[in-house]
Parts: structure tokens; C-alpha cells; sequence
């Protein structure tokens, strides 16, 4: 199992995939966030969304609903682009 394939059982857990991965486009007009507050919001988002992401899938395979293997492989898989985000946002 990938993060993709929950991503495909789960609306949350996509949305919050997608908010790590940089896919969902913020409205900042509606939103009304000062530009200079923008890049530390978005940092903020991405750590939430990592930790969120990252707890799904340790209770999941609390509850046994997925490997231990698959759920440390999708752990990483998260770190890694958390990872990759964070070298990229502070470049």
C-alpha cells in the first residue's frame, strides 16, 4: 500500500496529502493573509498536514487495518516530502 492508494479511500487524508505535496491552491484574496505572512502560513500547513498524515497511518496500523511493513514504508514516503518541501520552501 501507498500513500496514494489511501489517498484514494480517504477525502481527508488526499486533501492533506495534497496540501504536503503542494497540489491545492489557496485562494489568498479570500483568505485575506498579508503576503508576508504567507510563506510561514504555508510552512505551518505542511507540518500539520505531515503530523495529521503521520498519525493516520499509526493508528491504522494500531487498529491493524494496514501492515506494520506498508505503514513504515508510507511513514517514510511522508518524512520524504516533507523533507523534500522544507530543502525547497527555504531555499
Amino acid at each position: 500500500m501507498m500513500l496514494k492508494d489511501l489517498a484514494a479511500r480517504s477525502a481527508s487524508f488526499n486533501m492533506r496529502l495534497h496540501s504536503l505535496q503542494g497540489i491545492s491552491m489557496l485562494d489568498w484574496g479570500r483568505m485575506k493573509v498579508p503576503e508576508e505572512d504567507r510563506p510561514a502560513l504555508l510552512r505551518q500547513m505542511h507540518r500539520d498536514s505531515v503530523v495529521w498524515l503521520y498519525g493516520y497511518i499509526a493508528a491504522l496500523a494500531d487498529r491493524k487495518f494496514v501492515d506494520r511493513g506498508d505503514a513504515e514504508r508510507m511513514q517514510c514516503e511522508l518524512l520524504y516530502l516533507h523533507e523534500k518541501h522544507s530543502s525547497v520552501a527555504n531555499s
